[in-house]
């Protein structure tokens, strides 16, 4: 009986890895987690930084039509540094969403996107109107150098940070999606030049 009982979490173990591995961070597709192909996010994409809170981060956005796999996909190019020399150091990136996305935002089941980047740490940040300290829901994920990689993060998986003030997480009062890095993540000498490519940023109902 013990033996049998082992056997039985072992292979519940291995079942629920499973599920998590397949609908988090990277690889896989959206079907997998029950939802539909999604549809792509639409509105202005921007770069954001540091310079109002007193740091010196920079951090600039450009898009073009680049080939990728044999299809015209329009690519976010964005590139800047993180400066060390200011203990909250940072700067990112985001979607100023038109009213068609941010209605999809608030029902969305999953957010997907493809990234290459340049092996350092990024975090995707669902932002809600009653969060007042900054504290926006988020989700870690690592890149490797040069390598485009999938990600897909349902929205149960975006979490407040510890120091945050904890807040119910409400679809409904969804303001818009950001991506960051932090001088924290990227510790070397004085400076963090980055460099990344996202496209494809996709939301599944």
């Amino acid at each position: 009986m013990k033996n049998f009982l082992k056997m039985f979490v072992l292979i519940l173990c291995g079942a629920l890895c499973a599920v998590i591995l397949s609908c988090g961070s990277t690889g896989g597709a959206a079907a997998d987690t029950g939802t539909g192909p999604g549809v792509l996010a639409t509105g202005e994409w921007m770069a954001f930084n540091d310079v109002n809170d007193k740091g010196s981060s920079t951090s600039t956005i450009t898009s073009a039509e680049e080939v990728i796999d044999g299809k015209t996909v329009m690519v976010h190019h964005v590139v800047g540094n993180v400066t060390t020399q200011f203990q909250y150091g940072f700067a990112g990136w985001g979607l100023d969403a038109d009213t068609d996305t941010i209605e999809r935002y608030k029902t969305a089941k999953v957010l997907s996107f493809w990234i290459k980047g340049d092996g350092k740490a990024y975090s995707i940040k669902f932002k809600t109107s009653n969060v007042r300290d900054y504290g926006y829901f988020e989700y870690r994920f690592a890149t490797e150098a040069d390598t485009p990689l999938y990600v897909e993060v349902p929205i149960t998986f975006f979490m407040q940070p510890s120091w945050a003030e904890i807040v119910r997480k409400n679809q409904l009062l969804v303001t818009g999606v950001e991506w960051q890095t932090h001088e924290s993540w990227r510790k070397l000498g004085n400076s963090n030049p980055f460099e990344i490519k996202i496209w494809n940023f996709m939301v599944h109902q």
